[in-house]
């Protein structure tokens, strides 16, 4: 690994992409920006701390979930045969019409996709241009296991379903179906596209609360992530989280579950939770700067950001701007961080 201290040499953009409309820009790095995430999953310390947007963010178009969510075709129907339309900036399930109205009896009204089915080799051929080497591929999924079983039933009928003592039976063997569907989602997206990171995604949460209590978490969701967990480390890939919501009290259980990273929206206090676990798991965490911010208070904001989370540089920076100044401050700011940690004999190379 390159040892170089950060010159401004490295600023020269190489190359951008589109994020929202605008460049994101691509520096002359010592090394590639998949290798320096792939050090932040490895328990080292970054030589900058990067950018979710430095990833490909791939979502297979033979899955018949994200055709029907998608901005492109704004509507469809799923591989559980249930409706998505588009409404404002996302996708829903059409409401009003649960395709599931008695979860004791769910099999005679969905049955789960099988991923071995699809044409992965198109999908692979279509994706192609996509790749790009010097990227970390993250391959993202769409409804898992508790808001699969929304999807089917809508968020009252699903919440029932965890608790009521007369339908926990039947919800196990919902999950067990989903969880089975989606080993083989794993095992096919290894296979075709051999990802840096497998994203698994499940919302937990309510803006104020988690939707459940800790012990019905353990007792109805749990041992399927773990299983699922297993599968994605089995295969060889990481295992990330996108669980929005009021979520801290569910990290153990994160943890417990076998995620290497998640993606949590920042109502919960990431500095004290990556206080408290950071040793255990990668948080993504970023700024809400306007883009009528000075230079003077981008570049305040930055030096509070890095000693209020970013001192090791261990994280990930989710963008919720366009502003390119952001991208180059936060980089800049954590090279040189990287620098001070070799010279204090703190990083771990």
């Amino acid at each position: 690994m390159s040892m170089q201290a950060f010159s401004n040499d490295e600023l020269e953009v190489r190359k951008t992409i589109k994020m929202r409309g605008k460049d994101f820009e691509f520096f002359k790095t010592p090394i590639s920006s998949r290798e320096n995430i792939l050090r932040l999953y490895e328990g080292k310390t970054p030589l900058w701390i990067p950018f979710t947007n430095e990833m490909v963010n791939l979502k297979p178009d033979c899955d018949p979930e994200n055709v029907a969510r998608s901005p492109v075709t704004r509507g469809g129907i799923d591989g559980w045969g249930v409706e998505w339309v588009w409404e404002g900036l996302g996708a829903m399930v059409r409401p009003g019409a649960p395709k599931v109205p008695d979860i004791t009896r769910w099999e005679d009204f969905v049955t789960p996709p099988d991923p071995d089915a699809w044409d992965w080799a198109a999908c692979r051929e279509r994706m192609e241009k996509e790749l790009d080497p010097e990227r970390a591929l993250w391959f993202t999924t769409g409804s898992c296991l508790f808001e699969r079983l929304i999807a089917v039933m809508d968020f009252q009928n699903a919440a029932m379903a965890l608790i009521d003592d007369d339908e926990k039976e039947a919800t196990h063997r919902f999950f067990r179906a989903v969880t089975d569907s989606r080993k083989k989602y794993y095992a096919q997206v290894k296979r075709w596209f051999d990802p840096d990171v497998a994203n698994f995604n499940d919302d937990w949460g309510s803006q104020r609360a988690e939707f459940f209590s800790v012990d019905t978490a353990k007792e109805m969701l749990v041992p399927y992530v773990k299983e699922i967990g297993r599968c994605v480390h089995a295969l060889g890939m990481r295992f990330d989280l996108h669980c929005c919501g009021f979520v801290e009290h569910f990290v153990p259980l994160f943890i417990e579950e076998g995620f290497d990273s998640w993606g949590g929206q920042k109502l919960n206090d990431k500095a004290k939770l990556k206080r408290m676990y950071g040793d255990k798991m990668v948080f993504t965490h970023g700024m809400f700067l306007p883009e009528t911010a000075s230079d003077a208070e981008l570049e305040e904001a930055v030096a509070a950001f890095m000693a209020d989370i970013g001192e090791d540089n261990r994280l990930f920076y989710s963008d919720q701007s366009t502003d390119p100044r952001v991208r180059r401050a936060m980089y800049i700011a954590s090279r040189r961080n990287f620098d001070r940690l070799v010279a204090e004999g703190r990083a771990i190379l």
